[in-house]
């Protein structure tokens, strides 16, 4: 199969989109471990940390590993992994859910909800200097952008 030079140009483009953002993901984790350590939160990866910041969206509802594999696009065996050394580590409380006694429903425990504003502290710095000199309407493009790619993905599945 044979390419004319624009559709090969756009294949070489898209290549280069796609290590892009395989690159940018690997900064942003080794600069959030750097800011975790920083801020003293060392004891926790940028993974765990992703798994707390999901448990503290919910607020007051407590998540299955099921729902917390769903929404970060894990499997249950990973997110299983953080959680137990989340636990261990008296991050995260895990109680038997009274609806399936194979799941445990995972909540933030005092210890999290005091880290809570380094944590905070972390994500913003993260945010700030990963997006220095976008305007909002440069965030909205990309972000369109991106949750198009990711529902193109979710389509093959």
């Amino acid at each position: 199969m044979s390419l004319s030079p624009a559709k090969l140009r756009q294949r070489r483009l898209q290549t280069e989109t796609y290590l892009e953002l395989t690159r940018i993901h690997r900064v942003m984790e080794q600069r959030v471990a750097e800011l975790l350590d920083e801020v003293g939160l060392g004891d926790i990866t940028p993974a765990q940390a992703a798994v707390l910041t999901h448990l503290f969206q919910e607020k007051e509802t407590p998540l299955t590993a099921r729902a917390l594999s769903r929404r970060m696009s894990l499997s249950e065996v990973t997110v299983g992994r953080f959680v137990r050394a989340l636990a261990d580590k008296g991050w995260v409380s895990r109680k038997v859910d009274p609806n399936d006694a194979r799941a445990y429903l995972l909540r933030p425990t005092r210890k999290a909800y005091r880290a809570l504003p380094r944590l905070i502290e972390v994500s913003n710095t993260l945010i700030d200097e990963s997006f220095a000199g976008f305007s909002i309407r440069d965030v909205q493009r990309l972000h369109a952008d991106i949750i198009k790619v990711r529902d193109n993905l979710l389509e093959v599945e």
